[in-house]
Order: structure tokens, then C-alpha cells, then sequence
């Protein structure tokens, strides 16, 4: 089932029917016009099907969404365009209906005549079918039998090129977002490349630059050839030095045979000295046999010498023994007198220890000497100590005084320093209530802006209930450059509340849109609102940077109140920059103005007080105007006047004192924080005083108590001395002296034993020093005649290995003699050998001969460079075939370059008569559309009209009079009087077997769209075989148009519309 219900007249509007398009007469389609579409899961349509009439005019109606965008689209889509082409999204998989997994569409092309396009593979129709999946899409080609015959998207391009259909270009598929864009751009440079796509003269100019691109590339390529023509004679010097190694080696190989004939002459002289030379070594070897002779005799006399000096060695050895370790020898005398000196050492310290504990009991006496002594002085100085104590507690007194006065004098300012604590404390007491006070007061304020804040929140269902939950989702997405602002009506006050219906008329269009800063965040914040929008309702988002700034609208407000009018910009309150902007930009509100009702428009117009003579680019035209209740006034020349009925305000509700209130909230809740903050510093200033008055206080206190403690000490000190004994002993001085005598006996006779047994000591050290003096010398001597023995054994060790090397030396000695008598023996033999091989007399040479070493170094040298150039007759052959080979390829690659040059000039005058021919064909081309754009503007009584194309600047302007030079001042109508006529003067250029329009009337009025569906039928019928299908959400009278063969079929209301 379709969810489209579609009727072709107004009295069978309840009839269901499959297809849009029923005809009593069947005309035959031409070549590649569309017969039928088919969409499944496409955008709002579930199941929806189309036939096209082969008229050449057909008409489409229906209210906004539903669904005659889509029809372009798909049809756009299926034939393999882009889905940027059609102005909505770049994501071809935005077109799935929501909540399914995939579309179809099926589009089904005539393909009938003698122009058909290989009918004995497809027949009479090619079907296209394109199926879009949620990550890729697949496509499908079928004749009229129904079969697969491809599935590649190359095979859809070919047709469509062979069919003269361009699914990408505006002449073909206008679509809506393009033709809005279009009609609303005033930019010269879009037009021209617009201009240069429709006319296809961009491709005749990107095949004359790639001509350019391939002249250039071919040049290169000569280049390279140079440079590979350079490289080839490079390769070729190789090959030529080998040549003339070659003929190297064949010279030296001839020099080669005369140097072996030379060598062989020199080895006959060299024999002949050779034989002399061994005649002398015989000689000289038979000497050197006689001395060695003689050295082994010498030898063995020698030998004899040594064992008579070993014998003597050892005599004296076993002597130098007997004297260490003999009866009464060096050992024995050290072992007694060592065994004396321990007896001795003992005997010391025996009296060492007596001597330490004599002298101890001195030191003892000595102690109890000064202790009586100093007793008795004590007692001699006890009546000086009275009298010094006296003046002690005179001073006492007076430092007890003196210190009691400054403590009287600390007790007075602890006191002022505690009452200083008391009245701080009772101030900042009094602060902290204010502030608590203050506190209170800053929550009551925040309670209430919490509440006007739920009543604002509250406020955004009015956008959509989905808005708020849109809206958290929006400020939770991070992947934003910049946040969006929105809705737009978030912003919007209406300051005076006699004018918000009128204000909201005029803007209602734009209060649920959004702003975004580029393309990346508008992507992004369209599917969030694909995920909170459940009827596939997308607020209209506009691209603008985030700014400060407001636009200078100040002249076009000077202008209005000198006219004494109200614009509209006056009664509003803006929150947000950019909206400010974004309203200038696209609503006017600075050149809209507001009058009290119809009356006062018609009085406008007649006083003309708004006909400015000379107009600033600062300062815009009014051309717009509303009154209270709503009626909209267009201050044209036709002055145009649209009444309705009044209804509630939706988006001005109230008179905006909730938002001024929470202006002055925000603004009273900074007062008390500021206030809070002030009372705060102030408290902490106290604090600080306070701290710093405790801190003295403290300070006083300690000094005062350190103060108490110091009478208190000076007092007990006062009290002990008042209080002090005379000092008693145990004994009389007269007792201390007698003990002191005492002592002094004791430590006479305890001295004179301490001396005798000092004396005891000494002598025994003296004993001592002599025994181990003869203890030392009994060590020296053992130490002498151990050396003495050690000399004697190493001597005798050396004597004993001379002796060994000697008796070695003779072995040696008899063996060289032996070699000699061999190498007389063999010097014989080559003397004979020499005599039996010396060559017979040759001829004299004039030449003196040379060396065998010098002849012997050329030949090696020669054999060295033949063994280094070592190769075969077979290689030379190769080398010199090669050579010959690769000289001729360059002669010849030389002739080939040469060649490539004459041809690349006949390119460059190829390319500039391409260029040429552009020009000419394109001065043409503006020729036609000039003339045809002329004639069509005529008709709708535009006079003084043309066409201006600069293809260098690339710039393309629209002129509508000779004293106005831009069409940015037009109303809506007439710019799309104007493009439109553009439009149809461009269809000469290029032939389309269809052409789809869609909504290309949205900016005229309904006499300016009548007559230009006049226009339109009329130019139809010079292109009679091409489809032209008009998408309008007009209302337009079937009956008018039937009688012309145009059918008009009405789109059924979508759902939420009859909601």
C-alpha cells in the first residue's frame, strides 16, 4: 500500500490509486525520458509509485512535506548523482525513512526510436534500481524483460551519457535547496560558475586546460628524452674505453713474446754468476767448519774449569753450616740469651707495678693535704663572707621593688588591652549578623530567579516538547567547535506588548532556528535533532560565525525616525549578538516598520516620506510593514496588503517582564555578593586588629607572669640569705693542723720507698740493654752467615747451570758441524749441476741485457694488466658488437627527439586555435542567452535588461535597469521573475530529455507565478521532446490547464498537516 494518497482532480480527492498519472490517450515516451519511479522506505514515503505522461509539461502540486522534494530527489539519486547534489544532506543514508533498515528506488527510462541505446540488450526500457543500505549502497540495471543485466555503476554512467541525461546539472534536476539558494544569492561569481555548469562550457574549458596540462606534460617528456639521449652517450664512453683496452692488450701481449725471448737470455748470464756465487759460498762454508771445531774444543776445557770451582763452593758451604748449627754455635748462644732477656723483662715489671701503687698513695696523701688546707683557709675567710652577704640582700631589696612597679604598670594595660578584645568582639559580632542577614536576603533572591528560571524552562515546550531534551543533549556534545544558539526565540523580547503579535507574525518563521558556525556542527546537530524529533521535523539552521558585534544598522534607524516611524528593531530586546545579526541579515527588522493599522500604510505611501533619493550601502529600503493585528504590507510599487485572522500569540505571551525580572535579579543577587564580599573584607580587617591586640595581650600576660616569677626567686633568695647559719666543722683548727703534720710525715716516708724501688728499676733496664745487645749481635751474625750460605748455594746453583749450558752447547756445536759438512756436500752438487746446465754460447746482442729481476717485473706487469683485462675473443667480439650497437640507438633516439620537437610546436599551435575556438564558442553561447534573456524579460515588461559575463574575473551579473546594476534590491517575485527567465534562456544550450523544477516559484506572488507558467508552457513547446515536470505547493485549477494536454496532479496532505 502507498502511504500517499494521490488524486488528479479535486472532486475524486478521495479515490485511492497506485500511479499519479492516468491518460485516456497514450502518447509514445522518446528516448530517455522517465516513465515511471518507485520509492520504498525512501524519506516520508513508505511505498510510494509515479507515472510520467509523455507531455511535454506536467504539472506537481501539493502542500509543504508531502513528499514532491523527494520525487526529484529520488529520481536525482537513482541515476547515480551525489547526494551534495541535492542540496539537503551529504550522507546518502539520511535518506532511509526512520526506523527502517534500507531504501529502494526504481526509476524506468524510454528507450524507443532510432536513437535507442543497444535495444537488442535492454529493449524498449531500462529500469534503474538503486538500493541504499545503512553503510553502502548497490545498484541494479534491467531491461524490459525484467533480467539483471549489470550491477556496476560504470554501466548506469554510460547510459545516462548515452541517453543525454546530467542527474548532477541545475538544468536538469533543479532541486528546492538549489533553487532557493539560487534565487536568494546575489553573488556574480556563484551565478558564472553556476552559468559555466548548466552550459557545460566548464567541460570545453577543462578539456582546453588539460590539453594545456598534456602540451605541458608532453614538453616534460621531451625533456626527459634529452636527459635519457644524454644518459645514452654516457653508457656509450664505457664501452669505448673497453674498445681501447682491447686494443691495448693486443699490444701488450706482442711486447710480452720479445720480453720472454730477453728473459730467457738474462737467466744464462744469471746462472753463470749464480755458479760463481755457490764456488764462494763452499769456500766460506768449509771456514766456518774449522772455527766451530775449534769452539767445541775450547769448550770442553772450559767445562773441565767449572766442576773444579763447584767442588770448592761446596767445601766452603758445609763451614758456613757448621758454624750456624754446630755444639756451642750462633744458634745455641741466641737461644740462652733470649731465655735471659724474658727473665729480665719480667723481673721490670714486677717493679714497674710496686713503683705505680707507691705513687698512688702520693697522690692519695697529696689529696688529704689540700682538703685540710682549704678547710682551714675556709675558717680564716668565714668573717669576709658576713659582711659580703650583708650588701647581697641590699640589692635584692631594691630589684624586688623596682620589678613590683613595673608589674603594677603591666596589670593596668592588660586591662585596657581586655576591654580593646571586648568592644572588637562586639563588633564583629554585629557584622556577622548583617551578613547573615545579607545571606538570607541573596537566598530569597535565588529561590525566585530558580522559579523564573522553571518558568523559562517551561517556556521552551512551546518550541517543541522535544526542545528541552534536544537542548541538554546539544550542551552534553562535545565534539562541537563551537556551541549553537538556539531556538532563536530564546533571545527575542518583545519590549512593547501592543506590537508582539505583529513582531511575532513577522518573525515566527525563525524563532524555532538554530545558528551554527560551520558545516561540521550543523551535521552534528542534525542528528541530534533526527534522534529528538520523532515527525522528521528539522528547525531551519542558518551558518553564521559566533561574533560580538551587531551590524551598524544606526543609518537605516535615523532615516526611520526622521520619517517618524517605529521599526521593528526598536521594540525588540536581543540577548545574543549573532541572533541580532542573523535578524538583520534575513529579516530586516531594521527596515521593517510598524504602523497602527492599513490607513497609516496607505498615508505612508502617498506622503512618499519613505522615497529616499540617495541611499547609503549602510541604509536599507523599507519595504515591508506591520500593523498591530497583523496584516502584512509590502511598500512596492504594487503595495501589495495581506489581512488574516488573528490568533493567539504562541511565542510573545506575556509583556517579557519575566525576563527583565531576572535581569534585575541577577543583578541585585551581584549587589549582595558584592556586599557580602565587603562586610567580609571589613570583618577580616577586625579579625586582623583583633588578633594582632590578643597577640599583645597574650605577650603582656607572659611578661607579667615571668615578671611574678622573678620576685618570687628574688624573694626566696632575700629569705635565704636572711635566713643563712655561721658554718660548723666537724674538727678545731688547731685538730686540721695537727693532721695536716700527719700527713705530711706519711708522705715522706711513702716517697722515699717510691725512690728506692724507681732506683731498683733503672738498674734492671741497664741489665736488660745489655742482654739484648749480645741477644742482637748473636741475631746479626746468624743473619750474616745465612746470607753468606745463600751466596754460596746460588753461586754453586750458577756455576752448576753454566756448566749444564755448556755441556749443551756441544750437542749443538757437533750438529752444525754436521749441517756444514751437508751443505758442503750439496754446494758440491750444484756446482756440477750448474756447470752440466750452463747454455751454450749464444750470439752477441748490440742490446745490453738487463736484469732477470727488471725483465721478470715488465713481464709480471704485462701478465697483471692481461690478467685484469682477462677475457676471451667471444667477449671482445661482444664488447665491440655492443658498443657499435648502443652508438647507432643514440644516432638514432637523437633523430626521434629531434622529431618529438617538430611535433610538440604543431601541439602549441593545436592548443591556442582550441583556445581560440572557446572564445568564439563561448561568445556565442552569451550571445544566445543575452538575446533570449531579453525577449523573456519583455514579457513580464522588464525593460533595459542584459546579461553581463566576464570570463576572466569569472563573474556573471543579472542587469535589470541601466541604473541598477544588481538584483540584490529586487522583492522575492522579481528576483524569481528574473532567474527564472535565466533558467529558461539557458535551455538552448544543452538538451535533457526531462527537466524537473522544483518550487521555483516560491518568491512570486500568484500574478507573477500565472505568468510565468504561461512563459513556461509556451518555451515547452519549442522542446516538445523533453519532459518538464513543476513542483509548486501553490493550489493550482486542473480545469484551466487541461484543455492545453498539461495534466496536474495533486499531491494528498501528509498526515501531520491533517493533525
Amino acid at each position: 500500500m502507498n502511504n500517499n494518497s494521490i488524486i488528479s482532480s479535486p472532486s475524486t480527492s478521495t479515490k485511492k490509486k497506485k500511479s499519479l498519472i492516468t491518460s485516456k490517450e497514450k502518447q509514445k515516451h522518446t528516448i530517455g525520458q522517465i516513465k515511471e519511479l518507485r520509492m520504498l522506505n525512501f524519506m516520508c514515503h513508505k511505498n510510494f509509485s509515479i507515472n510520467f505522461l509523455a507531455t511535454p509539461m506536467q504539472i506537481v502540486t501539493g502542500a509543504n512535506g508531502s513528499g514532491k522534494s523527494t520525487i526529484a530527489n529520488a529520481i536525482c539519486l537513482c541515476l547515480g548523482a551525489q547526494a551534495r547534489t541535492t542540496g539537503r544532506t551529504s550522507n546518502v543514508q539520511s535518506f532511509i525513512r526512520k526506523g527502517e533498515p534500507s531504501a529502494e528506488i526504481t526509476v524506468t527510462l524510454a528507450n524507443e526510436g532510432a536513437e535507442a541505446y543497444k535495444p537488442e540488450l535492454y529493449g524498449k526500457e531500462i529500469q534503474i534500481i538503486r538500493r541504499i543500505g545503512a553503510r553502502q549502497s548497490s545498484y541494479k540495471v534491467l531491461g524490459d524483460n525484467r533480467k539483471v543485466i549489470s550491477t556496476r555503476k560504470e554501466t548506469i554512467a554510460e547510459i545516462i551519457q548515452a541517453l543525454s541525461i546530467s542527474p548532477e546539472n541545475p538544468l536538469c534536476v533543479l532541486h528546492q535547496e538549489i533553487a532557493k539558494t539560487f534565487l536568494l544569492n546575489s553573488d556574480a561569481r556563484k551565478k558564472y560558475q553556476f552559468y559555466m555548469k548548466v552550459s557545460q562550457l566548464d567541460q570545453i574549458k577543462q578539456a582546453y586546460e588539460e590539453a594545456v596540462c598534456t602540451v605541458q606534460s608532453i614538453r616534460q617528456r621531451i625533456d626527459i628524452m634529452k636527459q635519457k639521449h644524454g644518459d645514452m652517450l654516457r653508457a656509450v664512453e664505457p664501452l669505448e674505453t673497453q674498445v681501447k683496452k682491447i686494443e691495448l692488450r693486443r699490444t701488450q701481449e706482442e711486447k710480452k713474446h720479445k720480453l720472454e725471448a730477453e728473459l730467457i737470455l738474462a737467466h744464462g748470464v744469471e746462472a753463470q754468476q749464480e755458479l760463481t756465487n755457490v764456488k764462494n759460498e763452499l769456500d766460506q762454508t768449509q771456514k766456518s767448519k774449522d772455527v766451530i771445531e775449534e769452539k767445541m774444543a775450547e769448550t770442553l776445557n772450559q767445562i773441565c774449569k767449572v766442576e773444579k770451582r763447584i767442588e770448592n763452593l761446596i767445601r766452603d758451604k758445609s763451614d758456613v753450616e757448621n758454624d750456624l748449627s754446630g755444639p756451642n754455635g750462633l744458634r745455641e748462644l741466641n737461644y740462652r740469651f733470649g731465655k735471659e732477656k724474658k727473665e729480665l723483662e719480667f723481673l721490670i715489671y714486677r717493679l714497674s707495678h710496686d713503683c705505680g701503687k707507691y705513687h698512688q698513695t702520693l697522690l692519695d696523701l697529696e689529696h688529704e693535704q689540700n682538703r685540710l688546707k682549704k678547710h682551714i683557709n675556709e675558717y680564716e675567710n668565714l668573717s669576709q663572707q658576713s659582711n659580703r652577704s650583708e650588701e647581697e640582700r641590699l640589692k635584692l631589696d631594691e630589684e624586688i621593688q623596682e620589678r613590683q612597679r613595673k608589674q603594677a604598670a603591666w596589670d593596668q594595660s592588660i586591662v585596657s588591652f581586655n576591654d580593646d578584645i571586648n568592644v572588637n568582639d562586639d563588633t564583629i559580632r554585629t557584622k556577622q549578623s548583617t551578613i547573615d542577614c545579607i545571606q538570607n536576603e541573596l537566598r530569597q533572591k535565588q529561590q525566585e530567579l530558580d522559579e523564573l528560571k522553571k518558568i523559562d524552562n517551561d517556556k521552551t515546550n512551546v518550541y517543541g516538547s522535544w526542545m528541552s531534551d534536544c537542548l541538554k543533549a546539544i550542551q552534553a556534545d562535545n565534539r562541537f567547535h563551537a556551541k549553537p544558539i538556539g531556538p532563536m526565540g530564546q533571545y527575542i523580547h518583545c519590549t512593547e506588548p501592543r506590537w508582539s503579535y505583529a513582531v511575532e507574525k513577522h518573525l515566527s518563521g525563525i524563532m524555532v532556528s538554530f545558528i551554527c558556525t560551520d558545516v561540521h556542527d550543523e551535521k552534528i546537530l542534525l542528528e541530534i535533532f533526527d534522534n529528538y524529533n520523532e515527525r522528521n521535523y528539522r528547525p531551519t539552521i542558518y551558518r553564521m560565525r559566533h561574533t560580538d558585534r551587531a551590524h551598524d544598522v544606526s543609518g537605516t534607524l535615523e532615516r526611520i525616525r526622521h520619517a517618524n516611524l517605529l521599526s521593528i528593531y526598536q521594540v525588540l530586546k536581543i540577548d545574543n549578538k549573532t541572533v541580532e545579526c542573523v535578524l538583520i541579515d534575513y529579516r530586516h527588522i531594521e527596515a521593517t516598520i510598524l504602523v497602527e493599522n492599513l490607513d497609516h500604510a496607505k498615508n505612508i505611501r502617498q506622503t512618499g516620506v519613505l522615497h529616499w533619493q540617495a541611499i547609503d550601502k549602510k541604509v536599507k529600503r523599507v519595504a515591508e510593514a506591520w500593523t498591530y493585528d497583523g496584516s502584512n504590507v509590502k511598500l512596492d510599487r504594487a503595495f501589495r496588503i495581506y489581512t488574516n485572522d488573528k490568533q493567539p500569540a504562541r511565542y510573545f505571551t506575556s509583556n517579557n517582564t519575566q525576563s527583565l525580572s531576572n535581569n534585575e535579579i541577577n543583578i541585585e543577587i551581584k549587589r549582595l555578593q558584592e556586599q557580602i564580599n565587603q562586610m567580609n573584607l571589613s570583618m577580616n580587617e577586625l579579625k586582623t586588629i583583633r588578633q594582632t591586640t590578643v597577640n599583645n595581650f597574650q605577650n603582656m600576660q607572659r611578661a607579667s607572669l615571668e615578671n611574678k616569677k622573678k620576685i618570687q626567686e628574688l624573694s626566696q633568695e632575700l629569705e635565704r640569705l636572711n635566713s643563712a647559719m655561721p658554718v660548723t666543722y666537724e674538727y678545731t683548727l688547731n685538730e686540721l693542723k695537727e693532721k695536716l703534720n700527719e700527713h705530711n710525715q706519711n708522705h715522706t716516708i711513702t716517697k722515699a720507698k717510691f725512690e728506692e724501688v724507681k732506683d731498683s728499676k733503672e738498674i734492671q733496664h741497664q741489665h736488660l740493654a745489655d742482654a739484648t745487645q749480645k741477644h742482637d749481635n748473636i741475631t746479626q751474625k746468624i743473619v750474616s752467615k745465612t746470607r753468606e750460605l745463600d751466596a754460596l748455594t746460588e753461586q754453586i746453583n750458577d756455576e752448576q747451570s753454566e756448566c749444564q749450558e755448556t755441556q749443551q752447547q756441544i750437542p749443538r756445536l757437533t750438529k752444525k758441524c754436521a749441517q756444514l759438512n751437508d751443505d758442503i756436500e750439496k754446494c758440491q752438487e750444484r756446482i756440477s749441476e750448474l756447470t752440466k746446465n750452463l747454455p751454450k754460447k749464444s750470439k752477441a746482442s748490440k742490446l745490453p741485457v738487463r736484469s732477470v729481476r727488471d725483465v721478470q717485473q715488465e713481464i709480471d706487469g704485462i701478465n697483471n694488466f692481461l690478467k685484469s683485462n682477462e677475457d676471451t675473443i667471444e667477449q671482445r667480439r661482444q664488447v665491440i658488437d655492443e658498443y657499435k650497437t648502443k652508438r647507432d640507438a643514440a644516432y638514432d633516439f637523437k633523430k626521434v627527439c629531434e622529431r618529438c620537437h617538430q611535433q610538440m610546436k604543431h601541439l602549441d599551435s593545436f592548443v591556442n586555435k582550441r583556445k581560440e575556438s572557446f572564445g568564439r564558442i563561448a561568445d556565442q553561447h552569451q550571445y544566445l542567452l543575452r538575446h533570449n534573456f531579453k525577449n523573456l524579460m519583455e514579457k513580464h515588461h522588464f525593460d533595459d535588461c542584459d546579461i553581463k559575463i566576464n570570463h576572466k574575473k569569472e563573474e556573471l551579473e543579472i542587469i535589470i535597469k541601466k541604473n541598477q546594476r544588481s538584483v540584490a534590491s529586487l522583492s522575492g517575485g522579481e528576483r524569481s521573475i528574473s532567474t527564472f527567465c535565466f533558467l529558461i534562456a539557458l535551455w538552448g544550450s544543452i538538451y535533457q530529455p526531462f527537466r524537473l523544477l522544483d518550487e521555483i516559484d516560491i518568491y512570486m506572488d500568484n500574478e507573477k507565478r500565472n505568468s510565468s507558467l504561461e512563459l513556461l508552457y509556451e518555451n515547452t513547446q519549442h522542446y516538445s521532446s523533453s519532459q518538464h515536470v513543476i513542483f509548486t505547493p501553490q493550489a493550482i485549477d486542473p480545469n484551466i490547464w487541461k484543455p492545453r494536454n498539461v495534466p496536474v496532479f495533486c499531491m494528498s496532505t501528509p498526515k501531520r498537516s491533517l493533525e
